[in-house]
């Protein structure tokens, strides 16, 4: 995300992210994403009752474009459809990863200079 959050922002707060990262999955709220052992992403997903709420899903650059984010999101889109509730994330206005979830049928609800709101409905 650093690439992103630079062309956005200007600047990348590495202890920061760490710190707010290693609280994440401390408390049990991030998920680390593994491949064979070997840890290739982060996910957050919130469920606070009217919808499900992408608040992370990173995986690192080496595994990217090989189907991960892909996999997790349609597992998500399956929980969705079953539960018949709506899921929403936001995405920096430069990641090329909201043409993935417009693939997967998100539409932008709401956008400012540096986010996309994105939404995807059962």
């Amino acid at each position: 995300m650093r690439e992103y959050v630079v062309a956005t922002w200007g600047s990348w707060r590495e202890e920061e992210s760490r710190r707010e990262t290693v609280e994440q999955v401390t408390a049990g709220r991030s998920q680390i994403i593994e491949l064979d052992g070997t840890p290739i992403g982060v996910q957050l997903v919130d469920r606070p009752g009217t919808h499900i709420q992408v608040v992370q899903l990173y995986i690192a650059k080496a595994f990217q474009r090989r189907g991960f984010a892909t996999e997790l999101l349609k597992r998500l889109l399956a929980e969705a459809r079953e539960s018949s509730l709506p899921i929403r994330l936001r995405v920096l206005a430069v990641n090329p990863a909201k043409r993935l979830y417009e693939r997967l049928g998100f539409v932008v609800v709401e956008s400012t200079p540096e986010r996309h709101f994105m939404e995807w409905k059962p």
